[in-house]
């Protein structure tokens, strides 16, 4: 394994094949905060727009603020950050998303402001998301998949109890100014944390130029091509749901704002679920197999989501949605592992580069989408990017050696 040489804030890793629990505790709240930020905009999309007079087919524009810093922090984090120890990144991406979100509900007086504001969220949640997929690409060697779904799970119990907590704080009388403060205050915490507990730095880190990534295309171009095609559909396709999910529980059934949110928390408790149950499977079947079932059945779900006849039903299904939605994240950014020396975390950064393409592109289209043709058929097109991701497991499935052994 490599370890972090002499620089300051960086811990060495030891010798052991893969780093203790404790070793890999600082990434869990990063994980933690990432999916806050994210899964926040669901529960709070309908009052900010009412608030600050957005209609259905900009509101979109929130989330591709946000998705937007995603993609610039991940560029500057790989072309101008080596030199910088993981963990004063790791700490400086936490205090920057606390310190945006108290700007937001602040000052934010439309959607210009919300949309600036929420670039620098996305930058400060993209600084904590690509170093902890670095770091694990970097340290994990033996059952890489499983350390990333664990690792990831702490990414999912944001997902199950922020929005549960939001809906019920609204329908108490809470605005969304002030949820935005006490997610604020929690990022600051995590960031003191961060600066004080030690951390083992990634080694071999550089400053990405043009002809790193071609080094990187060169050893497998066509794995590079399947993980980057892959993380943009998925990652599209399950940003949109949990950005839009409430909201189309909202129009739609009439839901109150915990029920429309609880639609979120229902979709990350099959999700979560899910990922437990596939940390096993990981043993027996190969991680593009199962990548391929997952995304299947997460378009099937979906279409069953934007076609139930009633709110309940329509909730039933949101689990079976995040069942097959559980192991694509996961098992995809793995194969980053598979590229040698410091190249895995090019790798690892490039897919979740391209991932927070996908953020942009598809919960924006769902604005318009869904101003224009209806809310059931713009949540059921979300099966479309679902299906071609899983077409893209087939090209990982043959480039990663996986269809040979089988």
């Amino acid at each position: 394994m490599m370890v972090a040489g002499g620089r300051a804030g960086g811990v060495a890793a030891g010798p052991e094949a893969n780093p203790s629990l404790r070793r890999r505790l600082p990434l869990y709240p990063c994980q933690f905060l990432c999916a806050m930020a994210i899964v926040s905009l669901g529960p709070l999309l309908d009052p900010m727009m009412r608030d600050l007079g957005i209609s259905l087919a900009r509101g979109g524009l929130i989330s591709a603020g946000l998705f937007l810093g995603n993609v610039s922090g991940i560029v500057v984090l790989n072309t101008a950050m080596a030199r910088v120890p993981a963990k004063w990144v790791l700490a400086g991406g936490a205090a920057l998303q606390g310190a945006a979100l108290i700007l937001a509900a602040a000052v934010a007086w439309g959607l210009g402001s919300l949309l600036v504001i929420y670039l620098l969220v996305g930058f400060g949640g993209a600084l904590l998301n690509a170093t902890c997929w670095m770091w694990i690409s970097t340290h994990v060697k033996e059952n890489r998949a499983a350390a990333a779904l664990h690792m990831i799970l702490f990414f999912a119990l944001a997902m199950i109890s922020v929005p549960l907590i939001i809906g019920l704080a609204l329908d108490a009388g809470a605005t969304w100014r002030w949820v935005l403060v006490v997610e604020g205050g929690l990022a600051w915490l995590v960031a003191l944390s961060l600066a004080l507990a030690p951390l083992a730095d990634i080694a071999g880190r550089r400053n990405v130029r043009l002809s790193h990534f071609r080094e990187v295309v060169r050893f497998d171009s066509k794995l590079i091509v399947g993980m980057m095609g892959a993380g943009f559909f998925y990652v599209g396709a399950e940003m949109t749901l949990n950005v839009w999910l409430p909201k189309f529980q909202i129009d739609t059934f009439g839901a109150g704002g915990a029920w429309a949110s609880f639609a979120v928390t229902l979709f990350w408790v099959g999700l979560i679920v899910g990922r437990l149950i596939v940390m096993g499977l990981t043993r027996r079947f190969s991680p593009s197999r199962l990548l391929l079932v997952c995304t299947c059945a997460m378009a099937v779900f979906t279409v069953a989501i934007a076609l139930a006849p009633s709110q309940v039903v329509s909730l039933v299904f949101a689990v079976g949605a995040g069942l097959g939605a559980s192991a694509s994240y996961g098992i995809i950014g793995s194969y980053a592992g598979r590229f040698p020396g410091w190249q895995s975390a090019v790798a690892s950064s490039l897919f979740i580069l391209s991932g927070g393409v996908g953020s942009i592109t598809f919960p924006y289209l769902m604005g318009p989408l869904a101003h224009s043709a209806g809310f059931r058929m713009a949540l059921a097109m979300i099966a479309v990017p679902a299906v071609v991701c899983a077409l893209f497991s087939l090209l990982i499935r043959a480039r990663s050696g996986e269809a040979r052994a089988s």
